[in-house]
């Protein structure tokens, strides 16, 4: 192959890694930025924590396509000769004086962080859920509290016999004087009412909870497989790449 031949080769294997270095330092850039700037790690702020985490992940497979593109760079270089002129100089170099190895020691990093980031996200999504299922807990707890203390009061003025009493009051409100008026006729009217009304709140809360389960993890797992594929996928290239440097 003559060097008009191989000048195309050349010029893929110097673009190749330039594209690839530029892609892990904006998604690396990206990251640092929104950290110091919104501080997820903050234990109030598990919202802005677990969508820093899912961006995470979701960038991280715009790295990973990053370093193959420098991974195949250094391939095309390594199979044409173009990476050192002088190919006996790669046996009395070091390693880890190599740009590749730490390529590669970089890409084994990037992989084991987001096999860290597996649990950790997890982590992150039962503490939301278990926070949303707390307050809708104390939320059910204070309508409860109010509608039986409610109660109690109607069903004393009933056992009195006031009800007329309470009807002739020119400050009655229009709701209170249709439910007394419902009362004369029938006194367990309220309690009917009341016993519907917890029905109704078992059913709310339980679609709260689901609305709540949705919004921290909208498919199950899917975080946490997309981060452990491209975990895979970052320590598959810095392990090949480390074995073979040697």
């Amino acid at each position: 192959m003559n060097a008009s031949e191989n000048r195309p080769l050349r010029q893929t294997s110097l673009v190749l890694p330039i594209v690839g270095i530029v892609l892990l330092l904006t998604v690396i850039f990206d990251f640092l930025a929104q950290a110091l700037i919104n501080h997820p790690w903050d234990s109030d702020k598990l919202e802005s924590l677990l969508l820093f985490l899912n961006e995470f992940i979701d960038r991280g497979v715009i790295a990973l396509i990053g370093l193959a593109l420098v991974y195949a760079g250094i391939w095309i270089n390594h199979v044409f000769g173009q990476a050192i002129p002088n190919s006996a100089r790669d046996s009395v170099v070091a390693p880890w004086r190599k740009p590749q190895f730490w390529t590669f020691v970089i890409a084994s990093v990037l992989g084991l962080l987001f096999l860290v980031v597996i649990p950790w996200h997890a982590s992150v999504s039962g503490k939301l859920l278990s926070k949303a299922s707390t307050q809708i807990d104390q939320q059910e707890v204070q309508i409860k509290f109010q509608i039986q203390r409610q109660q109690q009061e109607i069903q004393s003025i009933v056992a009195a016999g006031q009800i007329d009493q309470v009807l002739k009051q020119k400050d009655l409100a229009p709701d209170k004087a249709a439910l007394f008026q419902e009362l004369k006729k029938d006194p367990q009217a309220f309690d009917k009412k009341v016993a519907q009304q917890m029905i109704e709140m078992t059913k709310q809360k339980q679609q709260a909870l689901e609305q709540a389960e949705k919004a921290v993890s909208l498919y199950p797992f899917r975080s946490e497989l997309r981060s452990l594929l491209i975990s895979f996928g970052f320590i598959t290239i810095g392990w090949i790449g480390l074995r073979d440097i040697r």
